[in-house]
């Protein structure tokens, strides 16, 4: 596949997560309790994965489980802070705002991946491009979140 191609699987996969939040937010006020909220979202997700495996013929993938470094098993972590946080945000603030802030999380923490390799990530030197980039995503939340 060519970069346009792999640019739009993390692009629909940010729609998802978009719609995610508000649909969340919901199920929250119906169970009245943002981990529970959570615990049914990834309870919703796993099985869909384990469909996934068994359709997809990837059962045999699973005897792997166990090797590697003990921080590659933190992405249920890192993805339940994520989930409960937007959880949290979304009805107070908006989804707008909640994912700017998501997005701004993200590309602070990416640029420190890149800077030092972090995590087996190959290494990309902080320049000022990506120095402005992040300022004015940072002035794009202040903005967002000013209240008229």
């Amino acid at each position: 596949m060519n970069r346009t191609i792999y640019s739009l699987l993390p692009l629909a996969g940010g729609i998802l997560v978009a719609i995610q939040a508000p649909v969340n937010a919901r199920l929250r006020t119906i169970v009245e309790s943002p981990v529970v909220a959570g615990l049914v979202s990834f309870a919703v997700g796993t099985v869909l994965l384990l469909v996934l495996t068994l359709t997809w013929g990837q059962i045999g993938a699973v005897s792997k489980v166990g090797g590697g470094p003990w921080w590659v098993y933190l992405g249920g972590v890192c993805g339940t802070a994520l989930v409960v946080g937007t959880l949290v945000a979304t009805p107070r603030i908006g989804v707008l705002a909640t994912f700017v802030a998501v997005i701004v999380g993200e590309v602070v923490m990416a640029v420190a991946i890149d800077q030092f390799g972090w995590f087996h990530a190959a290494r990309i030197t902080f320049t000022w491009e990506r120095a402005l980039g992040i300022v004015l995503l940072g002035l794009s939340l202040v903005l967002i979140l000013r209240r008229r």
